[in-house]
């Protein structure tokens, strides 16, 4: 602990000195560790959404988590992203279309641990029946918050 004497301005206009202790703690920025999961809510980390051709693109919509989330705690299984956000290189060599919502960082294709595809597909679309773009898949669902309403099946 240290004391360090600090003059406050009281509201009457006259000053007045106290003593402030600190606790000073000297740690090496590059020895702390950052969790690898759920570092940016309570069961997603940054490193799921990353492009997988590691280019760094890794931008998380708020929104998307929230779905996400919301996804989580329905079903009560894990959640794994196939595939979230994808730079122009990465979304044209696994034959992502051009206007890709991937692309902008507000799509997710994803897996719930022993729930069928089609199923988290019905529980979106109940969900959020007016708007977001929700497609199913043999063995994924893809999620993505525009905002305009978009249906399909791949």
């Amino acid at each position: 602990m240290r004391s360090t004497p600090i003059t406050i301005l009281l509201a009457n206009g006259a000053n007045k000195q106290i003593t402030m202790k600190f606790l000073i703690i000297k740690a090496n920025i590059n020895q702390l560790r950052i969790p690898k999961m759920g570092d940016i809510s309570k069961n997603f980390s940054r490193s799921e959404f990353a492009c997988k051709c590691n280019c760094g693109f890794a931008t998380v919509d708020v929104e998307l988590l929230k779905v996400l989330e919301t996804v989580r705690t329905h079903f009560n299984k894990p959640i794994k992203i196939n595939s979230s956000c994808r730079c122009d290189s990465h979304n044209k060599s696994v034959g992502g279309s051009q206007g890709s919502k991937h692309k902008q960082g507000i799509a997710a294709d994803i897996v719930v641990k022993g729930i069928k595809a089609y199923e988290v597909y019905l529980f979106l679309d109940g969900f959020m029946p007016n708007n977001y773009g929700i497609g199913t898949y043999k063995t994924f669902t893809h999620i993505d918050t525009r905002k305009l309403k978009s249906r399909w099946r791949g």
